[in-house]
């Protein structure tokens, strides 16, 4: 399963990997800046809303780093097989 996943990332469209690689850099930029709050409130916690803001930030982040990984193999699937 793990080489069929392989082979698979190796054949995607070079458009949708761009895509893909640019969508992936901005969600782990967003999830450093959350990381970033969170041991700022961790060192100085001033205010709750601010775990808040971190552990928000966190969560979309990863949800689009997911997203962007889920919607670029089935994007690729979609152009290949003509729907």
């Amino acid at each position: 399963m793990l080489k069929s996943f392989i082979n698979q990332f190796r054949k995607i469209d070079e458009k949708i990997f761009i895509i893909m690689k640019y969508g992936f850099f901005i969600s782990l930029a967003s999830s450093m800046l959350a990381v970033y709050i969170l041991l700022n409130y961790s060192y100085n916690p001033i205010s709750i809303d601010t775990y808040y803001l971190g552990i928000q930030l966190f969560k979309t982040s990863l949800s689009f780093a997911i997203e962007f990984v889920i919607c670029g193999f089935a994007s690729d699937i979609i152009s290949k097989n003509n729907f």
